[in-house]
């Protein structure tokens, strides 16, 4: 896909952002509405579509495929985590907002708008691809994003590590990967029709969320530098650390997804983490708005830049 018609695509992912955020600020959608779409998401329509996407026949081409956007996963992961942890150490910030902050920079909106925008870009092949990007990222945020906020408490939940459908999906994806042939065409359809509104349905959450914060509050947040910082390394240093698989020979489709899906914005898995353990849940619920926000303008800027090196290396 192009630029320009990639760019249409995108508007209209994000004007159903708009459109959450206009109905929560006018109460259509009051409050506790974010709760009931997240959990629609993560129980129901997001693990249909995981399902679906990796419903493919077994090949050693899709091996090779999840074996690379695996080591890319845990590439950009693992130095993001290390540079997050560096980086928040050297920041002047109160206690209750420093895992906040480098959660914020480490875990991205990869299971919602990542796999919303593979969608867009390349239909089934983009959700098989982020999929098999996330397999690395949802162990870790799974793991290590809730030992991040945990770590002070006295009984770590180590049962939602292992036991949440998004966890228990993947898995289910990757059996079929292995298996020679495919879903019953019947349970295929019904796994395409519940997986489908996971595109707008995490798009309205996200407007959702976001209309759910109070105005006074962002701008005093918006105000520190450090968010800002934050939403940068996020949204485009971390992305970048991928492009030079670029010459590796792979398949344009590969690394575009892999460098998109790193690149997406804050998790608002951050925020529900920081109110569950007595975090600056505030704090982390305005770093996830602003990254998201500015993530209009980098998440296409990803894009172009990925094709443009491209175009000098023949991909």
């Amino acid at each position: 896909m192009k630029l320009a018609p990639f760019m249409q695509e995108l508007t209209l992912l994000y004007s159903i952002a708009l459109i959450g955020y206009i109905l929560r600020k006018k109460e259509v959608l009051p409050h506790g509405s974010e709760r009931t779409l997240s959990v629609l998401l993560l129980n129901v329509t997001l693990p249909a579509l995981i399902v679906f996407g990796m419903d493919v026949p077994f090949s050693i081409e899709n091996l090779k495929q999840f074996g690379w956007l695996s080591l890319m996963s845990a590439f950009v992961l693992l130095l993001s985590s290390l540079f997050s942890w560096w980086r928040v150490k050297q920041w002047q910030i109160k206690d209750t907002q420093k895992n906040a902050l480098e959660g914020i920079m480490i875990f991205g909106n990869q299971g919602f708008l990542g796999i919303a925008v593979c969608f867009i870009l390349f239909g089934k092949t983009g959700v098989l691809f982020a999929t098999f990007f996330n397999f690395v990222y949802l162990l870790w945020i799974w793991t290590y994003g809730i030992y991040l906020f945990a770590r002070h408490s006295k009984v770590l939940p180590w049962r939602s590590v292992f036991l949440n459908p998004g966890v228990i999906s993947t898995l289910i994806g990757f059996i079929l990967l292995l298996l020679p042939g495919t879903l019953p065409h019947a349970l295929s359809n019904t796994l395409e029709m519940l997986g489908k509104p996971t595109v707008p349905l995490s798009m309205l959450l996200i407007g959702v969320l976001l209309g759910g914060l109070p105005f006074n509050h962002l701008i005093s947040f918006f105000k520190k530098s450090h968010l800002w910082l934050a939403s940068f390394y996020k949204l485009l240093l971390f992305p970048m650390l991928l492009i030079p698989y670029i010459f590796f020979s792979l398949p344009l489709e590969l690394v575009v997804v892999a460098v998109l899906t790193a690149g997406m914005p804050s998790a608002p898995t951050i925020s529900m983490y920081a109110e569950r353990y007595g975090e600056d849940a505030s704090f982390a619920a305005a770093g996830v708005m602003l990254s998201t926000i500015l993530s209009c303008l980098t998440i296409p800027l990803l894009y172009a830049l990925v094709l443009i090196i491209s175009s000098f290396t023949g991909v």
